[in-house]
């Protein structure tokens, strides 16, 4: 899978130990009525120094930028219908009384993290605070200065004044006083006319808002075999480290510094990963796929369950013995590792390995695919001998015992299963209009449908599921939350109803360039924004309950394409972004929010 803008992305970053390529950093081209920047760097064994030399504008990040609005602008909330997402006013850029346009601010102070971050975004687009703050000390200054002219005019006059020059005199010195009355009220309240921001702490970034620094960028631990790829497999956040799983095996890296903690053998000589479990479970296990060799195209018939409290193998299995091409996908529940094959589905306990069940699909040949989550596993299974071919399969992930099966209508193209739980599929036929996205409720029944292509041509971002590496689709209860690309290039961020397949919101994204659905983090869908000319690369938030947008704080400059790369998870108080190719983004790159 291939993203616009990666041809300008850095696989360096200044202030870290990585060397930079020879080929330098490409600004991307400036658009229609941007602003450009300038740069003058100094190089002095590594990064040393970075100027940034503004334009007319003294800093191009203070955008206007839309605000969080209270409960009580919230509007209509039935449940079913679809609302129009609340609209976001523009608060006016933050101001720097010390600084003229024209003229660079004094640098920052130096904090821990300033070797990683040379070059601070000073005006961070949803931080005002310091801002606000700044401003409102210079104007109590103003006006305690004024009041203080003002009573000094009254008591050092030379000579005796007269009755009409003492009331003038009285007069302006109440008037100051009232001045500086109002600059404190002002000060102290932020001076804001807009409704206090919605509460609720985010689980993963808790300063979501806040602009981020920064603080590691992981090097490869390994080099990849010949004739490999640097496709990301997938990848975990644990609570002390960063997984990552490509063709150079799976390997850990300390969340604190991104330093390399723990690897994993391979079962094989030669054997490369092939898939990871989209998630570990609460003793610390989850699921590895191998292909027995480098080649892409070589079946993916190993599974090692590991162990990440230990950092070390606990047990593997043969899937198949076929040099055939082989599919699977690997899941953990609460205590079993279930692998589905190209031709079967098993289960083992997490433990220890020990077989807990087998289950082979609705016929004979079959071909299944398929994932679980919770206590659900949910397949595709075609088989020679069934009638419809394609049934829609949910087994117990327990036992592996059926809960139901419904048969595909239509002989579909293709279909891929995007969540387990909900249950959701995606149906493709011999035209674009042909796909849809099919939800199920609990007892197997047909609940919706949803045509990936929307009215007036907008299309849902849909091919990449739970399952999924780096998925582009997120579920919670019975919603689907995703993104809709319109004909013109615009995006919106969505959610839908599987129950009814009719739209809960939608909310237009006003950001330029490459923007992507990254992740759900406290209780909103998160998309991810490409760096752009007077644009940084930042996270913003859209609300599951009806897709209120929040921006986030900017990201370094030079982050470039980066959090539109692959996957970014949120957690630890970190935001580390996982590209999906290595090779021109690097293994992983971690930030903090500054503070």
């Amino acid at each position: 899978m291939t993203q616009d803008g990666y041809g300008y992305q850095n696989s360096w970053y200044p202030g870290t130990d990585q060397q930079p390529p020879p080929q330098s950093y490409q600004s991307p081209a400036p658009q229609s009525g941007d602003q450009t920047w300038q740069w003058q760097g100094e190089y002095q064994q590594g990064y040393q120094e970075q100027q940034y030399q503004p334009g007319p504008y003294a800093d191009p990040y203070a955008q206007a930028v839309p605000e969080q609005y209270g409960p009580e602008q919230h509007g209509s909330e039935q449940h079913g219908a679809e609302q129009t997402a609340p609209a976001t006013e523009p608060h006016p850029a933050a101001e720097f009384p010390e600084q003229s346009a024209g003229t660079p601010g004094p640098d920052p102070e130096p904090g821990p993290d300033a070797g990683t971050d040379p070059d601070p975004d000073p005006a961070p687009r949803s931080r005002r605070g310091a801002a606000r703050s700044a401003a409102g000390s210079s104007l109590l200054d103003r006006a305690r200065d004024s009041a203080k002219s003002a009573a000094q005019g009254v008591l050092d006059t030379e000579g005796a004044p007269d009755k009409r020059a003492l009331l003038i005199r009285a007069g302006a010195g109440v008037a100051a006083l009232a001045v500086l009355i109002t600059a404190g009220v002002v000060a102290t309240s932020g001076g804001s006319d807009h409704p206090a921001a919605a509460t609720g702490t985010p689980s993963g970034d808790t300063n979501f808002a806040v602009a981020h620094n920064k603080i590691w960028a992981a090097q490869p631990a390994a080099a990849p075999q010949q004739g490999a790829d640097d496709t990301l497999v997938g990848s975990w956040l644990l609570a002390d480290a960063l997984v990552r799983a490509d063709s150079t095996g799976v390997h850990a890296y300390q969340l604190s510094d991104g330093k390399p903690s723990w690897s994993i053998d391979a079962p094989a000589q030669g054997a490369v990963p092939c898939g990871l479990s989209p998630t570990v479970n609460a003793a610390g296990i989850g699921g590895v796929l191998f292909r027995t060799q480098a080649d892409p195209k070589s079946p993916c018939t190993l599974l090692a369950a590991v162990d990440t409290k230990a950092g070390k193998t606990a047990w593997t299995k043969k899937l198949s013995d076929t040099t055939n091409a082989y599919a699977a996908h690997v899941a953990v529940t609460a205590d079993k590792v279930i692998a589905v094959g190209d031709d079967k589905v098993q289960a083992w306990a997490g433990a220890d390995g020990k077989d807990a069940w087998q289950y082979g699909g609705q016929g004979k040949f079959c071909t299944l695919t398929g994932g679980a989550a919770g206590a659900t596993v949910l397949l595709d299974s075609n088989c020679a001998d069934s009638n419809p071919g394609n049934q829609v399969v949910a087994l117990g992930a327990a036992d592996g015992k059926v809960l139901w099966a419904k048969g595909l209508d239509g002989q579909p193209k293709t279909v891929t299963v995007l969540s387990a739980e909900p249950a959701a599929v995606l149906t493709t036929g011999d035209q674009p209009t042909d796909a849809k996205v099919l939800g199920y409720a609990a007892n197997g029944d047909p609940a919706g449908s949803l045509p990936v292509v929307q009215d007036g041509g907008a299309q849902l971002d849909v091919s990449h599921g739970s399952f999924d590496p780096v998925p582009s689709v997120f579920f919670q209860d019975h919603s689907m939350i995703a993104t809709l690309t319109g004909t013109d290039g615009s995006t919106t961020a969505a959610a839908f109803d599987l129950a009814g397949g009719k739209a809960l919101w939608r909310s237009p994204v006003s950001d330029k360039g490459s923007v992507r659905a990254v992740a759900l983090d406290g209780g909103a869908l998160v998309l991810a924004t490409e760096e752009r000319v007077n644009q940084p690369a930042h996270l913003s938030r859209f609300a599951l309950t009806n897709g209120q947008e929040s921006i986030g704080g900017g990201f370094p400059r030079d982050t470039g394409s980066l959090l539109t790369s692959g996957r970014v998870l949120i957690g630890g108080g970190r935001v580390v972004a996982v590209p999906e190719h290595s090779t021109h983004f690097g293994t992983a790159t971690a930030f903090q929010a500054k503070g």
